[in-house]
Parts: structure tokens; sequence; C-alpha cells
């Protein structure tokens, strides 16, 4: 309650309380002078003024035609809001753990669709925030999701670039097996070509398929720098590739700060394309 409310309140209480005083005082009086009538009106308006100023008291009054329930009000908007704040922590419960399962399944077989899994962070949301659910809990919720669907996007965006990197190493191992046998071991041809596989796996196996040991504070920007790194790449073959994966990165951007993709359809072609490939 505001403090001018409760400034009010206790005016009108003690005010109520001066004059419940006021007539108890003059039916008294008016009892001694003999004049009943007088006397039973003002004894009965000063108690039920009395009771009136202090009717936090009482489970009920009754008086003056009005009827007035506190106690038995009070306990019940205490257990409403009891309730509600119960069911509150239920919803943020139940929303968690949704999409934690959600995100947990299998990415391209038995996963959601792209188009659902997307709703469903919508319907979470409005669920949360009918109960009242501060934001910071929402975005705490929905963090899961957002890392699912940032991981999801980075992977398909670079299925390419992987595809291109095992042909590239495919062609070494070509060059490899047609070095003149008995390979001497420091022969320098073959150890360049040694290295290179060397680099272009490791290269494929702590970026290209480590998406999922990143936070989701982590994208775009180690999502972007993977097309910066990429080891015996031709700019003129990196440059789509980085163009095209350059596209989602304001996504990744909002999912972090807001949990809501900016450019939602675009984002919903590029995973069902991914899903069937």
């Amino acid at each position: 309650m505001s403090q001018d409310r409760r400034l009010l309140y206790g005016i009108t209480n003690w005010a109520l309380f001066a004059a419940g005083l006021a007539n108890l005082g003059a039916g008294t009086w008016a009892a001694f002078t003999a004049a009943p009538t007088l006397a039973a009106t003002s004894l009965t308006a000063g108690l039920v003024l009395l009771f009136a100023a202090t009717i936090d008291r009482f489970e009920s009054f009754k008086g003056l035609g009005i009827e007035a329930k506190t106690r038995q009000l009070d306990q019940k908007i205490s257990q409403a809001d009891d309730a509600l704040k119960r069911l509150r922590e239920m919803t943020e419960l139940t929303s968690s753990a949704l999409i934690n399962i959600n995100c947990k399944i299998g990415r391209w077989d038995s996963a959601p669709e792209p188009r659902d899994f997307i709703a469903l962070a919508d319907r979470i949301r409005n669920v949360m925030q009918s109960v009242g659910s501060n934001e910071d809990s929402i975005l705490s919720t929905l963090a899961p999701w957002a890392r699912t669907l940032c991981f999801d996007m980075a992977r398909a965006k670079t299925i390419d670039l992987h595809n291109i990197l095992t042909a590239k190493v495919q062609t070494l191992e070509k060059e490899r097996q047609a070095i003149n046998q008995p390979i001497q071991a420091n022969d320098p041809h073959h150890l360049r070509i040694s290295e290179e596989m060397r680099t272009l796996r490791e290269f494929q196996q702590y970026r290209l398929l480590s998406f999922h040991k990143l936070n989701l504070e982590d994208f775009p920007d180690k999502f972007m720098s993977v097309f910066s790194d990429v080891p015996m790449l031709e700019e003129d073959v990196l440059r789509p590739l980085r163009a095209e994966a350059a596209k989602f990165a304001p996504g990744m951007e909002s999912l972090v700060k807001s949990r809501k993709i900016v450019d939602r359809e675009l984002w919903i072609e590029a995973l069902n394309a991914r899903r069937e490939s």
C-alpha cells in the first residue's frame, strides 16, 4: 500500500473514532437527561462508528446497511498471492524442462521441425509472461533453446566447408600414396603432405566439429572466426562460404540478447534445407 493511501486510511479511522466517541458522549448525556430516543440513536451511531474505525480487528462488520469482511478477505488474498507465486514457479520449472527436452533429442533425425521448434519458444514466453515471470527468468529459461538454434545453424553453415576440406585431405592422401616406395622417413615430400593432412584434420576436429562446446555468448563471434582461420584454402573458395554464414550473424546476436530471431523465415528455410540434404 502506498504512503498516501496509508495516510488516508489513518485519517479516516481517526475521524470515525472521534465521531464515534462524540456520539457515545451525546447518547450518554441524553440518557441522563431522560431523552431515550436521542440516547438510543446516538449510542447506536457511536458504536457503529467505533466498530468502523477498528474494522480490521474483526472478521466481519454489519451496520448502516453495509457488510464488510476483512480478515477472511485478507486471508483469501494472501492465499491467492501464494498460489500465484507457486504457479509462476511451476511454470518456470516446466518451461525450462520442456526447453531442455527439446534441445537434447537428436538434432537432424528426431528433432522437432525448425518452425515448430521456434514456435515453441513463443509459446513458452507467452505463458511465462502471463503468470508474471520477470524477463531475467524468461531469458534464462530460453537460453538452452537459443544455444541449440545457434549450434544447429553453425553446423548447417559449415558443412560445405567441412566437405571441401575432406576432399582436400583425400587428394593429399592419394598424393602421398603415389610416392615411390619405400618412403624414406625424412622424405620432404612425404613430410609436407603428412603435415598438411594433420593440419586440415585438426581444424575439422577442433573447429568445425566443436560448436557444441561453445556457450551461447560465444555466438556469432567464434562461429564467424572459423572462416578467417581456415588453413590451406583459397580465398576465392572461402569468400562465398563466409558471406553465406554472415547472413545469420544478426539472428545469433538477437538470440544471445533477447532470445528472439529477427529473420525467422531465413532461419527456417536454411535449417529445413540442411535437414533435407
